[in-house]
Parts: C-alpha cells; sequence; structure tokens
C-alpha cells in the first residue's frame, strides 16, 4: 500500500501535465513546474527501497545478507 501511495503521489503530477496539455491547455515544458514533476518521478525509484526496508522483513534479510560480509563469506555470526 505504501509502494503505491508513494507511487501515486510521485507520477500524479506528471501525468496531470500531459493530461492538460492533450487537452489542448498550453504547459511550459521549459518551466520550474514541469522540471519539479520530473523530479517527482525521479524521487519515486529513489524512495522504494526505503518503503521496502521499512515495510518488508524478506527484503531487510536480504539488505542484511548483501552487507553482512562475515556471514556470505565464512558462515559465522
Amino acid at each position: 500500500m505504501m509502494v503505491g501511495c508513494g507511487c501515486i503521489i510521485c507520477w500524479a503530477p506528471n501525468q496531470i501535465t500531459y493530461f492538460i496539455n492533450f487537452f489542448g491547455y498550453p504547459v511550459d515544458w521549459a518551466g520550474p513546474w514541469y522540471h519539479f514533476t520530473v523530479v517527482l518521478v525521479s524521487t519515486n525509484s529513489c524512495i522504494n527501497p526505503f518503503i521496502y526496508a521499512a515495510k518488508y522483513r524478506e527484503f531487510q534479510r536480504a539488505v542484511k545478507r548483501l552487507f553482512c560480509k562475515e556471514n556470505a563469506v565464512g558462515g559465522s555470526t
């Protein structure tokens, strides 16, 4: 649910801008609003790992295995 909400929050302004343009309203593609929406879209990719880390135990275990080299190499904890 959090991933879906993050996706909607990050993508909605950009898609609404394109929707408005589709119906003939002028959009300043070089303006600050459009650039802000593009940054939000990019932010969606950045926030997903943090959401996964906070919510999903399997993801947390995989990150621990990835960064705990003692377990991967020597098998000890």
